[in-house]
């Protein structure tokens, strides 16, 4: 999936997921090496990292570069050093899931169904209550840039890559809309949540399915251009609904949907 370029230049940049593994500095090699490796349980939460010689030596990297790697692991909260104890592996409660390197790690190791789970019931409980706020705060040059977007939605024929592009970018709009900094922030979770989706199944794949998603993203538009958060709110839930039933995901025997009071302010 080629969407690492930013959403607004010059006005709101992402952090994009993408799988670093063609990056070839010893720092972000071993970064990554480690990462994987405590998400794949070889280094399992409680355990300590072999003694920084190993490390060095089996990485055949400088001492520099190996402590640059724990300390970027230690900031995204999968490891704490302390002296005289070694650095240890840290419980999935601590990692920075929100991170979009962390979130291209778990991605690129392959995802299962509590995965996707877990990221939609986040996804219900945040999405529809920025798209209220977008209802409120929206500014025209907003709306522009979420009608280009689900222009690009209905442009021709789309793969599952090219659909994903537009798709990806009108939900990111609708965080940038809700100007709300601590939900634009929340981007990576919903491309992450894209690009896992799209590979089981998308909207592509059935014209009716195509047409379906086409028209609850407008009916989310319309809303927000209407400057209505209640629909805003309830039409974002169906989008997010849908997505599920295109993964093939139940949260329950029927989709959870998720609705708390808001007391929205301009």
């Amino acid at each position: 999936m080629t969407i690492h370029q930013s959403v607004l230049a010059g006005t709101a940049v992402f952090p994009r997921l993408h799988a670093d593994s063609h990056i070839r500095s010893a720092h972000a090699l071993v970064t990554r090496d480690i990462a994987l490796k405590i998400l794949k349980g070889v280094f399992p939460p409680d355990s300590t990292l072999p003694h920084e010689t190993d490390l060095i030596d089996g990485y055949g990297v400088s001492r520099t570069a190996l402590r640059e790697s724990i300390k970027t692991l230690t900031a995204k909260g999968f490891l704490v050093s302390k002296t005289k104890v070694g650095t240890r592996v840290l419980h999935a409660s601590h990692w920075n899931m929100y991170d979009p390197q962390v979130l291209a790690w778990r991605v690129e190791l392959g995802v299962d169904h509590e995965f996707l789970v877990k990221i939609y019931e986040v996804r219900q409980a945040l999405e529809p209550a920025a798209a209220a706020l977008a209802a409120v705060r929206r500014t025209r040059a907003d709306i522009e840039r979420m009608q280009k977007a689900l222009e690009g939605m209905s442009a021709g024929r789309h793969s599952r890559e090219s659909y994903a592009e537009p798709d990806l970018n009108f939900h990111q709009q609708v965080l940038v809309a809700s100007g709300n900094p601590f939900m634009q922030s929340f981007s990576s979770v919903i491309e992450a949540a894209i690009l896992c989706s799209f590979r089981i199944s998308a909207p592509v794949d059935s014209q009716e399915r195509l047409r379906m998603s086409l028209e609850r993203h407008r009916m989310v538009l319309d809303a927000i251009a209407a400057h209505d958060p209640v629909t805003a709110s309830s039409a974002m839930t169906q989008v997010i609904r849908e997505g599920i039933e295109n993964a093939h995901c139940k949260l329950a025997t029927e989709p959870v949907t998720i609705t708390m009071p808001l007391q929205i302010h301009g």
